[in-house]
């Protein structure tokens, strides 16, 4: 075989060559936090970015309802079992549909859909299985199923933004404390591989004008004790009150942080 047989203009092997500069404008990130932290409506703000709308949120944990105040025209569909997620998916695969961006809420409640659905299909080839309990072997599948979901929906021609809540990890040795992705094995580290941008979500008190307010900070870098990425390098290291219209405007837009 020739070198002209496998590189041309446009190709390499029979595979795509294209610049950078032609990649789409779109953002795959996760969100995670503590339950309350404000990771839905953060997701949903996407909402008020023309670039991002239509959005769709996959209500995964039934938690969509501070949605209804502050972004009233978001879509939502109730996702309840592994099954659905997948047709879902196979619809958004298909492009066939509207939207622009959709929310994964959240990926630590997907994960326990897949947990289900395998017990439920291991005990009906194993019925004297307990259905509650899964070894070593189910806990594996989960994690390679949960690896297959979150990098078939991040590599949809779309925004996806995933919420998890988050855990905290102590080392025995040095009694580090870690937050991470509330997520089983070793996914809760792998995850921030997965996806360009990571993030922590929490609330702090702050002096503001004087005054002691409790505000949202987003986390986008990793710190001694806590997972977070920025593959764009154009995000503050902490946005207070963040919305999906500022982080758009840092890591798509070009937006230079001060």
């Amino acid at each position: 075989m020739s070198v002209s047989d496998v590189l041309t203009p446009n190709s390499l092997a029979g595979l795509t060559i294209s610049s950078v500069k032609e990649s789409p404008d779109t953002l795959n990130m996760l969100v995670y936090g503590e339950s309350g932290a404000g990771k839905t409506v953060l997701g949903g703000s996407a909402d008020d970015v023309p670039e991002m709308r239509s959005v769709l949120v996959i209500d995964v944990e039934g938690g969509t309802f501070s949605l209804r105040k502050y972004h009233p025209d978001v879509h939502v569909v109730r996702v309840k079992t592994w099954t659905e997620l997948q047709e879902l998916y196979n619809v958004l695969y298909s492009g066939e549909h509207p939207y622009r961006t959709v929310v994964l809420d959240s990926i630590t409640e997907i994960q326990k859909f897949s947990m289900v659905q395998i017990m439920i299909d291991l005990v009906k080839a194993e019925p004297a299985r307990d259905p509650d309990i899964p070894s070593i072997r189910e806990w594996g599948k989960n994690i390679e199923q949960m690896r297959r979901i979150i990098r078939a929906f991040r590599d949809l021609p779309i925004n996806t933004i995933f919420t998890a809540l988050m855990k905290e990890e102590k080392d025995n040795k040095t009694g580090t404390v870690t937050r991470k992705p509330m997520l089983s094995g070793k996914l809760a580290s792998e995850v921030a591989a997965f996806l360009d941008i990571v993030t922590y979500l929490y609330v702090k008190s702050i002096e503001k004008d004087g005054k002691i307010e409790r505000a949202r900070l987003l986390l986008t870098g990793a710190t001694d004790t806590t997972i977070a990425k920025d593959r764009s390098g154009s995000l503050p290291l902490t946005l207070v009150e963040p919305t999906m219209k500022e982080i758009y405007a840092y890591a798509v837009a070009g937006k230079v942080a001060e």
